[in-house]
């Protein structure tokens, strides 16, 4: 699967940025998979959707719009492209649930 081709070309240092954050956003497991063609992207301050169109990975972030590549389109492509992508998002995900539960419990018993 490729991302839709725009008119911008990112520069090399952007690439470097987008696949930074990619990584990030997998290793904190901020991407979850809805659907076989759907996936929720929480960054650190926007929430976006990746689908899978025409064989073609979309984002709704700004930044596909403009430039037809993104660190969400990346990261779900690289997801995709790994034999254990799915054990791989709910490892991860399980990781970040229990770090926000307890930080929650540190709030909750600070109280």
């Amino acid at each position: 699967m490729t991302a839709t081709t725009k008119t911008k070309e990112p520069s090399k240092n952007m690439y470097t940025r987008m696949i930074n954050k990619a990584a990030w956003l997998l290793e904190d497991g901020r991407v979850v998979k809805i659907s076989d063609y759907m996936f929720y992207v929480m960054g650190r301050k926007n929430r976006h959707i990746v689908k899978v169109e025409n064989g073609e990975l979309i984002c709704t972030c700004p930044g596909f719009k403009d430039k037809g590549i993104c660190s969400h389109v990346v990261a779900v492509s690289t997801l995709l492209k790994l034999d254990k992508g799915s054990s791989f998002i709910n490892e991860r995900i399980n990781m970040r649930l229990k770090r926000e539960l307890r930080n929650l419990y540190k709030i909750i018993s600070s109280r």
